[in-house]
């Protein structure tokens, strides 16, 4: 059996490697706005669109950023982040659905990384 501090450590690293994938993503989406931005304001669509267009590309990026705030406040919550936990890789995992779904695969994939791990750091975190 392993001890709760070697538990501990395990839950510290996967943790911390999921919220490393989710800053990574929140960044490789984040810089494409500017050519979001640039297309939506070369094309003839409304103006509109081509106001709300680049805010709303961008809201992924401040989403995942927030997720992995929030797992790194998890690393300091104790046994009461088991829920916390598990809620989180329950939100990533829709995220990587959505992507799936709009047909970006290395996404979507990117993205069970850190549900997983945020699972299996949840298992461990019970486990102590």
């Amino acid at each position: 059996m392993t001890s709760s501090k070697e538990n501990s450590k395990k839950t510290k690293i996967l943790i911390c490697i999921g919220c490393v994938f989710l800053i990574f993503m929140a960044f490789f989406h984040g810089s494409g706005i500017f050519y979001i931005t640039d297309l939506i304001q070369q094309s003839n669509t409304e103006s509109f669109l081509k106001e709300i267009i680049p805010v709303l590309f961008a809201h992924p990026s401040i989403h995942l950023l927030g997720l992995a705030v929030l797992w790194i406040v998890t690393l300091y919550m104790g046994r009461d982040a088991i829920k916390t936990m598990f809620t989180f890789a329950v939100l990533v995992c829709i995220d990587a659905l959505i992507a799936f779904y709009l047909g970006a695969i290395i996404p979507g994939i990117l993205l069970l990384v850190p549900a997983t791990s945020f699972v299996f750091g949840g298992i461990q975190k019970k486990v102590q």
